[in-house]
């Protein structure tokens, strides 16, 4: 709290000032003063931001049913995801809002005239006075608010202006002055602004992007996390859910860093051979394109998705190291729709060949390299045009791919290739045998054939499970916890460290353990990034975060009638 800030126990009760941490009791209520302003902390979880001159009642304080009533003023509510049989109710003079996991603004006065935006999730607002023409019930999905003049007069939910939006999404904690207000929205618009250059990369047509921001705003959800990865750097993990066009959603992950610090692999990892560097951003992005638009709202996806026949007609993986805009090391992988065998298949087939083995033992085929900017397209576009699967193979024998123009991938000094997994040769391996105890890391390298050729490189990754702190975990960490699930995976993320190596030249076929197999992986990476110099990693470093997987189980969870679907 800051100000003045006043509480009474009972509904009757005397006013008297309020202190930090003070518990108040159901019946009972919190006012502020014209330069007070205050955070409440509920039962299950739930915050409550005031503003100056309000007043807030605790009608019922329970752990599964709470209900506040804004006599007037203006509060911000950040609700969890509830139980199934949990309430959460706000009441006004004028309504009543219902809501499960969301986050909301909300103005009054005591004549009733009141304003709703909603920033996540979605609030479902029955009027206590239903008006004379119109709705007397709106459910209120993010980017959307209500206004009314005077209780009785009909109105209906608008989209968000910017204004209001930003007004909505400041930090509403007490004491803090207008520009500190400010602060994380302008490093939020920061990473919007970002987020959307790379939708407007992968689509290739400004109008496609204007379509989408004007038909679902910025995102359909969106989820974030600072952190320290395991090697001690500070990262911020920024997720978005976007859908470029009604057939197609795409999935960005994307880990900037300050700085990022030079290493030493473990014994059983791999080399780094890059340096301390600075302002490092890595990504991961998934698209995945329909044979049906998909509909507007995520709650309305599990009957749809149940009830047609949706198929995915393609789907890309692109992990990068995007810290250069002009030159970005990356590794993806693509999927096609095969209607004989009716699943999305990885496999030469993606390249424009037909598959090199029986259909039961496929061989996935990576796309990697460096691509760099070139005559008439940059090194951002190429990598949107790959993303989309805008490719084959150029048909010289060595790995090379033209785009779908024909234009070749490889010009003025990138170097990109597709290769296929050997299927004589075994993979590394490392713990083959993990203890109950032991902490939760795997380090694992696959051998790729070059244009399936005599050119060898292995597909290297370690994998941690990792704190927000960055310790790595272990099985333990997670079965004796008492948190609930949800609490448990925003408390914990994935960190995946990717290379490619060159080999030490051994047959595939005379690779016949995991120990060989390491002894075949050298130091050197197999492409040069940045000149290969220090000072710019030769590797990708994504921490993952199961926030925005969370946040979109939460939206759909009141559409899902079995835990299993």
């Amino acid at each position: 709290m800051s100000g003045t800030v006043e509480a009474r126990q009972t509904r009757e009760g005397q006013w008297v000032p309020a202190a930090e941490n003070m518990e108040i009791a159901e019946g009972g209520a919190v006012r502020t003063g014209a330069d007070g302003g205050a955070v409440l902390l509920m039962p299950n979880k739930t915050k409550v931001w005031m503003k100056e001159g309000s007043s807030l009642e605790l009608e019922q304080r329970q752990t599964l049913a709470s209900r506040l009533a804004l006599v007037f003023g203006r509060i911000k509510v950040r609700v969890p995801h509830l139980m199934r049989k949990e309430k959460f109710e706000v009441r006004t003079p004028a309504a009543v809002c219902a809501v499960r996991g969301t986050e909301f603004t909300m103005g009054t006065n005591e004549e009733g005239k009141m304003e709703l935006q909603v920033l996540f999730g979605e609030v479902k607002l029955k009027f206590v006075v239903p008006p004379e023409k119109g709705a007397s019930e709106f459910s209120i999905p993010q980017g959307q608010g209500l206004s009314l003049e005077e209780k009785g007069k009909p109105t209906k939910p608008v989209l968000l202006t910017a204004a209001k939006e930003r007004e909505a999404m400041e930090n509403w904690n007490p004491g803090l002055k207008q520009e500190e207000r400010g602060r994380e929205l302008q490093q939020k618009e920061n990473d919007r602004a970002q987020v959307k250059e790379f939708a407007r990369v992968s689509n290739n047509t400004d109008s496609e992007v204007k379509s989408f921001v004007n038909v679902v705003k910025e995102s359909d959800l969106e989820a974030g996390r600072t952190l320290t990865d395991v090697h001690g750097n500070l990262v911020r993990v920024d997720q978005r859910m976007m859908r470029p066009a009604a057939d197609e959603i795409q999935f960005f992950n994307l880990v900037k860093r300050p700085t990022y610090a030079s290493y030493t692999a473990a014994t059983e990892g791999f080399a780094y051979n890059g340096g301390a560097m600075a302002n490092r951003l890595d990504y991961m992005q998934m698209t995945m394109n329909f044979n049906k638009d998909l509909p507007q709202r995520i709650e309305e996806w599990p009957g749809f998705f149940n009830g047609n026949s949706v198929k995915a007609e393609w789907a890309s993986f692109i992990m990068a190291n995007r810290t250069l805009s002009d030159e970005i090391f990356f590794v993806g992988q693509g999927y096609k729709y095969d209607a004989t065998r009716d699943e999305l298949m990885n496999n030469t087939g993606v390249v424009g060949l037909g598959t090199l083995s029986a259909p039961t033992v496929d061989r996935n085929v990576i796309i990697t390299g460096v691509i760099k900017d070139e005559a008439g397209v940059s090194a951002i576009a190429g990598l949107g045009r790959i993303t989309n699967l805008d490719f084959t193979d150029a048909g010289a024998s060595n790995g090379t791919l033209k785009y779908g123009d024909n234009t070749a991938v490889n010009g003025l000094g990138s170097n990109v290739v597709w290769a296929v997994m050997t299927d004589n040769s075994f993979s590394y391996s490392e713990p083959k045998d993990r203890a109950d105890g032991a902490p939760l890391v795997q380090y694992q390298a696959d051998m790729y054939a070059i244009g399936n050729g005599a050119t060898k490189v292995w597909f290297a990754k370690e994998n941690y499970v990792i704190g927000n702190g960055g310790g790595i975990r272990t099985p333990g960490d997670f079965t004796n916890s008492s948190s609930d699930p949800f609490s448990l995976l925003k408390d914990n993320a994935l960190e995946s460290v990717m290379y490619i190596k060159k080999s030490n030249g051994a047959a595939p076929n005379s690779i016949t353990s995991s120990t060989l197999a390491k002894a075949d992986i050298l130091g050197a990476d197999y492409f040069s990034y940045n000149g290969g110099g220090a000072g710019v990693g030769t590797n990708i470093d994504i921490v993952f975060i199961p926030d925005l997987m969370v946040a979109a189980v939460q939206r759909m969870l009141p559409a899902i009638t079995n835990l299993k679907d």
